[in-house]
């Protein structure tokens, strides 16, 4: 009996001296100065890497249809006509450039179903300096993927501001030359448009939607065509990104 004592008082003593050692450990834990230093030389941390959250940009994507009936059989009979339906996407974030297609179907009651791939880019840029005068230059193309026509076109503008006395609205004046060709036909174009222009926005920076009011009236100017004017009245509403 004296023999077991022993022995369990031997294998209980290194527990009770373990148990006295943590105590102490963890009363230093709790008395020390929790430092960031401390942290890293006591505590192993793993940290993750911040990545970076995709950025996505709906401001020039765009989805359209034309004269689309509501039923989901009806839209391209063959009786309807003058209806469409197209969509654009910027397929690079920083830069804009799109790229899209539109199909078509017109031209009469038997009319073909037309297929379209189009893209288009531009830049612009302010002038400070220059009294806030705006520079743009764009370019557009399709290529008909059924009568494998191919049109090209090349414009430029130039924005003056205008001081008019109008409450919440922005003017100028805009000069826009331009050339198109017509690889099918054969027919090279140019062109002039100057226009008076007014902006106004209606809506408030909190709004879940962007209103925009676009007003404008011009001139155009062409070598074989007659002078033509121009008038156009535009709401634009857009969400609030």
């Amino acid at each position: 009996m004296l023999f077991l004592l022993c022995r369990r008082g031997a294998l209980l003593l290194p527990l009770v001296l373990f148990s006295t050692a943590a105590w102490a450990e963890g009363e230093g834990i709790w008395s020390a100065d929790l430092t960031p230093q401390w942290l890293d030389d006591h505590v192993a941390v793993t940290r993750r890497g911040k990545h970076p959250r995709p950025s996505f940009s709906l401001n020039r994507t765009q989805v359209w249809a034309n004269g689309m009936a509501s039923g989901s059989a009806q839209s391209f009979r063959p009786g309807a006509t003058g209806h469409s339906l197209g969509a654009k996407l910027q397929p690079l974030h920083d830069y804009n450039f799109l790229v899209g297609t539109e199909l078509i179907r017109g031209g009469g009651h038997h009319g073909p179903l037309q297929s379209k791939a189009t893209w288009e880019a531009f830049v612009t840029r302010d002038w400070e300096s220059l009294g806030g005068l705006t520079f743009g230059l764009s370019t557009a193309g399709l290529i008909d993927v059924t009568s494998h026509g191919y049109a090209q076109s090349l414009s430029g503008s130039m924005g003056i501001p205008l001081d008019l006395p109008l409450q919440s609205w922005s003017t100028q004046l805009r000069f826009a030359p331009s050339v198109s060709l017509d690889a099918l036909s054969g027919d090279f174009s140019t062109g002039l448009l100057s226009e008076v222009m007014g902006q106004a926005l209606l809506s408030a920076p909190t709004d879940r939607f962007k209103s925009v009011l676009n007003v404008s009236l011009g001139y155009g100017l062409a070598p074989s065509t007659r002078p033509v004017a121009s008038a156009r009245l535009e709401l634009r509403i857009t969400p609030n990104l």
